[in-house]
């Protein structure tokens, strides 16, 4: 638990059971005072694993969902956020987990408010959420202090930040993690199409992440585009003829990386 005393045990509802309720109930569960009150989602099989990790009761239904709760995470896509929140008949306070959503997505009706990890989850593994960022957003002040006592029992940095913040910060997430995925997959199946193995480049993937640890993106910068060679550029373009997609990539993305060279 970090930044706050433990003071009486925190019920809490999980609406969604993906990846992220995953990573964030089993979180929950290591701060040993907070008990997972019950799982709704609308995939009956996936409540049914959800329930069974972390022993916790499925709710068939959205108006089963008990009232008084401290706390209901809405772990759920951001288009199904505003319909299954309207129907919530439930005195705790519903927080989102959407970087994009704005904060009104969620009925008025409700205590409300936004909680948002910064980083991506997959259902391989669960990850350590004590380093990982918070964005905490309430519509009452009273509110928003739960909802910061709560982030803090699983994280160290915890962050209020206004509705305009978090999305540009999401927008920014997007780029580095979405973007930069999708380059791996690119490159992987470019090898893969001239019998060549990707586990060649995890080297290089793994000095490229670390190296953005430790000096500003601008610095870390480097490659054809970044010394402006156009011989070698033009020479991997005509490698590219075949592939107009990655052609298309490539040229974008050299052409930026040569706009930003001061």
């Amino acid at each position: 638990m970090f930044g706050v005393q433990k003071t009486t045990l925190l019920n809490i509802f999980f609406i969604g059971s993906g990846k992220l309720a995953h990573n964030l109930a089993m979180a929950f569960l290591q701060t040993g005072d907070i008990h997972i009150a019950g799982v709704y989602s609308r995939t009956p099989a996936h409540a049914k694993a959800f329930a069974v990790k972390f022993k916790t009761i499925v709710f068939n239904e959205i108006k089963d969902i008990p009232a008084n709760c401290d706390v209901y995470f809405l772990a759920v896509s951001d288009t199904a956020i505003q319909s299954i929140s309207d129907q919530l008949l439930v005195t705790g306070i519903v927080v989102h987990c959407s970087g994009l959503m704005p904060l009104s997505a969620l009925s008025a009706q409700l205590h409300k408010g936004v909680f948002w990890p910064v980083q991506t989850f997959s259902g391989a593994y669960e990850l350590e959420f004590k380093n990982i960022p918070v964005c905490i957003e309430g519509n009452e002040e009273e509110d928003l202090k739960i909802i910061e006592a709560v982030a803090h029992r699983i994280s160290k940095n915890v962050l209020r930040v206004k509705e305009k913040e978090r999305q540009q910060l999401h927008l920014a997430a997007v780029v580095v993690n979405n973007f930069t995925n999708h380059l791996f997959v690119v490159a992987a199946k470019w090898l893969q199409e001239n019998n060549l193995n990707f586990d060649l480049l995890k080297p290089l993937i793994t000095e490229t992440a670390n190296k953005i640890l430790k000096v500003p993106p601008y610095l870390a910068q480097t490659g054809p585009a970044s010394r402006k060679d156009l011989v070698t550029i033009a020479k991997q373009e005509e490698l590219l003829t075949s592939n107009p997609s990655l052609l298309k990539i490539y040229r974008l993305i050299s052409s930026g990386i040569m706009d930003n060279i001061e």
